[in-house]
């Protein structure tokens, strides 16, 4: 049953991971065994008549099955017979070396007797018999008689499930009868003395696993046996198997405490982080922040672009609020940014520094490696670099190439907005424990039950159960703790609000008057925020819909020549700087490096046959 309840959960599993994913395989072969029934009726003489019944489920097309018979040990096989059933219809198989449909083979030497059935199917289930006799499976010693038989052997490359092994011997009432059952823990073995039988069952033998019968009884019920050993043997199988079911029993007996153990061990660690994360939410209560409305701005945001993007995003600012930042540098005649001829006659755009250019901005890093590492010194003895030479950029050095310097000019952008004091680090950790919360003991409670899949029908209900209370709880907690917590200090929100009501007017632009926000000299310095908020497009398709080519030449003199000579926004400065710079980042990025009734017994008793097994072709 702890398979049955695993391979559910498993299946439910493996459907989740696979959900949404269709795969499509042409012509795939599988095939299960659902039942596999045998019956061994023993003689007096020690022989047996064996019947198996061995269902199979075909997905596909199949020529046929085999079966191998181990006779290691035994005197012999003789008298096979072979039927088909299908659709309730039963085929009586005859033996030919024709390889015929509805026809059998059968190869024999002194280790194995194979069949080999030729029946052809398609997607269909078909339960095929072999019947015959083996000769010699009883040994008669001076104190006892045994079979020691692994009727099913280990030659199987797939499960067997419903499998069901009767043994009937040739006399009733057999008070000394003992039989013991090497395989999977899970089965059961039911001994009936006064019905001289004995019955192995087991929902599942996995593949390349045996079921091995040990049975001993007296010689009165096999009397005719000529398979006879003049020794005593009854106390040495009686103790070997008394060794095999102790270590059996020990390993049944942890095989259920484990699961427990370690299950008790997750919801104990799981309830230790439960209590500790509640208890720091208490010592560390969220501030809450009273929001500003979602209201449009119309006024440019008292900080720069940069800051501005990250204000809003909280993370990194990216190659746009640089290109913005440039643009500013542009307006306010430090630098020049001029369209020109690159090579192929394709357009590129040149910066050129300024004597306008502040001691601040001289000692920045980024754009010093842009100038004097990309770029070169001009004719007019101003540095000066065009983004086509950016994006052809290949670095010297480990450290010197265009991907360090801009990952190095955005921690420090992001490390001085940080410093303004406006994020809320308190909520923030808030959030950090509540997701820590949620996914350790998610992870936990994963983890529990799977663990206590393996356990018992009680405990595996009572560990399902305080798992999924404990995930709830946690859940729960961690989202009213979460809930609507503003990323902002006060005075953050404050500032910021304005910010994203400029953010959102440039994004809805298409929906409003332009009139209401100004004329063009307003628009120029509202420009750089539109390439920093990713509204660029939208910005410039407003203005040329709204002010004639001459206006906007007159009226943006700066960036006039970045956004309007081209044919698309692609173009522009903003289009080819995210380009070529990107081109150039993506380059240099580094690469990740990534003997009565009971149960079976484990071992084996030595008995014959365990190279049997079967499949198919």
């Amino acid at each position: 049953m702890k398979q049955r309840r695993l391979a559910v959960l498993v299946a439910i599993l493996a459907g989740v991971v696979t959900m949404g994913i269709t795969t499509t395989q042409a012509h795939a072969r599988e095939y299960t065994i659902n039942k596999y029934h045998i019956n061994v009726a023993v003689d007096k003489n020690g022989n047996a008549e064996l019947t198996q019944n061995i269902t199979y489920k075909f997905d596909g097309s199949f020529n046929g099955v085999y079966y191998n018979q181990d006779i290691t040990g035994i005197k012999g096989l003789k008298n096979p017979q072979i039927t088909a059933t299908q659709d309730g219809r039963e085929t009586t198989l005859r033996q030919s070396n024709s390889e015929a449909a509805n026809t059998y083979q059968t190869t024999a030497s002194n280790k194995n007797y194979r069949f080999k059935v030729f029946y052809p199917t398609s997607d269909s289930q078909v339960t095929f018999q072999y019947k015959y006799q083996l000769d010699g499976v009883i040994t008669n010693y001076i104190d006892t008689a045994q079979l020691n038989w692994k009727i099913i052997g280990s030659k199987w490359d797939v499960p067997l499930n419903n499998v069901k092994i009767k043994v009937a011997l040739p006399a009733k009432n057999i008070d000394k009868l003992q039989a013991w059952t090497h395989g999977p823990l899970s089965g059961h073995t039911a001994v009936n003395r006064q019905a001289g039988t004995v019955t192995m069952t087991v929902d599942e033998v996995p593949a390349n696993t045996f079921v091995e019968s040990h049975m001993l009884f007296p010689t009165s019920v096999t009397p005719t046996n000529t398979n006879k050993k003049n020794t005593r043997h009854l106390k040495q199988a009686q103790q070997q198997e008394a060794t095999l079911a102790k270590q059996a029993n020990q390993k049944r007996f942890w095989s259920r405490m484990i699961p427990l153990i370690a299950g008790i061990v997750i919801l104990l660690i799981g309830a230790w982080h439960y209590l500790y994360q509640r208890r720091w939410f208490n010592t560390h209560p969220a501030q809450h922040i009273t929001e500003q409305p979602d209201v449009h701005n119309y006024e440019i945001p008292a900080y720069d672009a940069v800051t501005s993007q990250v204000l809003l995003s909280r993370e990194d600012p990216t190659d746009e609020a640089f290109s913005a930042w440039l643009m500013e540098l542009a307006a306010a005649g430090e630098i020049t940014i001029a369209q020109e001829d690159g090579k192929h006659h394709k357009k590129t755009y040149r910066l050129t520094e300024t004597t306008k250019l502040t001691a601040e901005h001289k000692k920045n890093k980024m754009l010093n490696f842009i100038f004097d590492q990309v770029g070169e010194v001009g004719s007019d003895d101003h540095r000066t670099v065009t983004l086509a030479e950016i994006n052809r950029y290949t670095g010297h050095g480990r450290h010197n190439n265009l991907y360090d310097k801009f990952s190095a000019w955005q921690s420090t952008t992001y490390t001085r907005v940080k410093n303004m004091g406006l994020f809320n680090d308190i909520n923030q950790s808030v959030k950090n424990h509540g997701w820590m919360l949620i996914i350790i003991n998610g992870v936990l409670s994963f983890a529990g039950i799977l663990v206590f899949a393996f356990a018992d029908s009680t405990p595996l209900a009572i560990g399902w159960l305080l798992t999924l209370i404990l995930f709830i709880l946690s859940l729960v907690t961690a989202i009213r703790r979460m809930w609507h917590l503003s990323p902002y200090t006060q005075e953050g929100e404050d500032k910021v609000a304005p910010i994203q009501g400029f953010k959102d007017m440039l994004n809805d632009i298409g929906h409003f008057d332009r009139s209401e926000v100004g004329d063009l000299i307003l628009w120029e310095q509202i420009l750089p925020y539109a390439v920093a908020f990713g509204s660029a497009k939208k910005v410039i398709k407003a203005l040329q819909a709204n002010f004639t080519d001459a206006e906007l030449q007159t009226g943006m003199p700066v960036y006039y020549p970045m956004f309007f000579y081209g044919t698309g926004f692609s173009d522009s400065f903003a289009g080819q700087f995210n380009t070529d710079f990107n081109a150039n980042v993506g380059r240099t990025e580094g690469s990740s490096s990534t003997g009565g009734s009971g149960g079976f017994s484990g071992g084996s008793s030595g008995g014959f046959g365990g190279g049997s097994g079967g499949g198919v072709f």
